[in-house]
């Protein structure tokens, strides 16, 4: 029996998403060891992050112990150079594959014969929407 020809989008946004998710899950591994490791390059001390959390304060209260209060949203890219800018770099890609995946697969759909414009522009609408949503653009 012969097996059915998986159409070429569907693969791009698959091998898409799994090679982000690789990307990100191998940042979050590495970037808490390092943070562990090498304390002084973080923004908030690991071992006093832990114990404020595991005491049972509020999230208001843990930022305010150990990182001298909330910096704001996105502030992670203003500390790309600490451990904890580069852990929420990883979450980033890894919550936003789906929508970055969206992109090439837009792209394969146009390759494809005949052309498929109608599910190109919805993947580039879908993509957009979820870009405009995570960058606090639209609200949720």
């Amino acid at each position: 029996m012969q097996q059915p020809r998986v159409p070429s989008p569907q693969i791009v946004y698959g091998r898409t998403i799994f090679w982000l998710v690789i990307v990100a899950a191998l940042i979050n591994v590495i970037g808490p060891l390092l943070a562990m490791a090498f304390p002084e390059n973080s923004l908030m001390d690991p071992q006093h992050l832990f114990a404020a959390i595991w005491a049972g304060n509020s999230p208001d209260m843990v930022w305010q112990m150990v990182g001298g209060g909330f910096p704001g949203g996105h502030f992670w890219m203003r500390y790309l150079h600490t451990w904890d800018g580069l852990m929420q770099l990883g979450l980033v890609i890894g919550c936003t594959s789906a929508f970055i995946a969206l992109l090439p697969t837009a792209m394969a759909f146009l390759r494809e014969k005949p052309r498929s414009y109608g599910w190109a522009l919805i993947s580039l609408l879908v993509s957009a929407t979820a870009f405009a949503s995570a960058a606090d653009v639209l609200a949720a």
